[in-house]
């Protein structure tokens, strides 16, 4: 969601930047400025559904007054979910950026051109596949070759990586013969691009959105194991990673190799708070969101109680937020929606979450209740995939999510049963 899209929430407006701020520490790391580096790589990181996209385009867009030209590469349709590569990554941000080079109208230098259109139409490809693959597009004249020619080849390459097949066999073999030379083909567009963005003063931004909603061995073999290569791409990167890459890592961890900048939950609680708090300035966003999706008078019968509700029984998780009120809605619609309406769907998601856990989880997840603290185990890992566990900003901590806090079985396992005690907002 872009920041002119009626629905969007500047949520960094509106909260504390030391417990939320994402926006601003994107803006800082990829922003122009005399000490850092010529090209940064940077790790935003989040469960999936806390709105990542959302906040990534609006830093973007504001950095784009700066010359930074963002190119969005949506890692659950380019890749192959079963089975991605380094090569794969490297050759698809090639294929989007000549791509992106016709929505920008820019031409680049002939040599290099020449270079591409021989890399893709020649070295990946073999000669028996060749017609097959390229069709048509690879008889034309080299005297033609162009921007539009070398994209549509290169689609067709990277179209080949997301079906297991010869052709994928023979390009990734060829591509990752040589990882040096790999680098070298794909920086000298990189670098070609560069030079025609120059009276701009312009940069390239490559944005692997949905990264983290792919499968986690594969993001950590084909991304974190090949930072150090990773890092050698000459242009910016932001890639979106699980808080599974840190904090349960299956190599390194996240920070080790990039720049992290975290997405947490929304901060509905401070670190100290009850369980029954709600921070005024989270249910202000919140509200705020949701008004701009729904006319609240109209759906609420009590809009201050029900938006309450929802903030306590999300944890600050947007996309659970959302989940939660449009099953409230789909169950009782064309009536209002109540608090006991927020409560049952709220419990459902609690019920559904659950049906996740294998035997030891609840205990653990009692534990991590207490200590707010997640730890480099399978266990937690299963918990943080499933976003059973939620991240917290100001001093980073963790609880589990309300919904399950709420479950009877949850309860049992804390050795308590008390009534569930909703969240009521607080001036402290």
């Amino acid at each position: 969601m872009t920041p002119s899209h009626p629905w969007f929430t500047d949520l960094d407006q509106m909260l504390r930047r030391d417990h939320y701020g994402v926006r601003n520490r994107l803006e800082r790391q990829l922003g122009p400025s005399p000490t850092r580096p010529e090209f940064v790589h940077v790790a935003l990181m989040g469960h999936p559904g806390m709105g990542k996209s959302t906040v990534a385009r609006n830093a973007l867009d504001n950095l784009s007054k700066t010359g930074l030209n963002a190119v969005f590469i949506d890692s659950v349709q380019a890749f192959d979910q079963a089975d991605f590569t380094f090569s794969d990554m490297v050759l698809v941000l090639a294929e989007t950026v000549m791509r992106a080079l016709i929505d920008l109208e820019i031409d680049i230098d002939p040599a290099p051109l020449a270079v591409l259109h021989n890399w893709f139409a020649e070295e990946l490809v073999t000669e028996e596949h060749r017609t097959a693959l390229l069709g048509s597009v690879e008889t034309q004249a080299e005297a033609s070759i162009s921007v539009p020619l070398v994209a549509k080849i290169a689609a067709k390459v990277t179209a080949a990586l997301k079906s297991n097949h010869e052709y994928r066999t023979q390009i990734r073999r060829r591509a990752q013969r040589d990882p040096s030379e790999l680098l070298q083909r794909v920086n000298t567009l990189l670098d070609a691009v560069h030079v025609a963005l120059k009276p701009r003063s312009g940069q390239l931004c490559v944005v692997f959105d949905n990264l983290e909603k792919t499968r986690h061995e594969l993001v950590d073999r084909a991304v974190i194991q090949r930072a150090e290569e990773f890092r050698r791409l000459r242009c910016n990167t932001l890639l979106f990673f699980s808080p599974m890459s840190e904090y349960s890592p299956l190599s390194t961890p996240l920070s080790r190799v990039f720049t992290p900048v975290i997405v947490p939950a929304l901060p509905v609680r401070f670190p100290g708070d009850a369980p029954e708090v709600i921070r005024p300035e989270a249910l202000a966003a919140i509200e705020q969101l949701l008004s701009k999706r729904l006319l609240l008078d109209a759906v609420f019968d009590d809009p201050k109680a029900c938006v309450a509700a929802l903030a306590a029984w999300s944890g600050g998780h947007l996309r659970d937020l959302l989940g939660i009120a449009r099953r409230a809605v789909e169950n009782v619609e064309p009536a209002k929606i109540t608090v006991l309406d927020i409560d049952r769907a709220a419990q459902w998601l609690g019920t559904s979450m659950l049906s996740s856990f294998q035997a030891g989880d609840l205990t653990r997840a009692v534990e991590i209740h207490r200590t707010h603290r997640v730890m480099d185990s399978e266990r937690d890992r299963r918990l943080l995939r499933n976003s059973c566990v939620l991240q917290y900003n100001g001093s980073q901590w963790w609880d589990v999510h309300p919904a399950i806090r709420a479950d009877p079985l949850f309860l049992d396992a804390l050795g308590a049963r008390p009534e569930h005690a909703r969240p009521e907002p607080t001036d402290a």
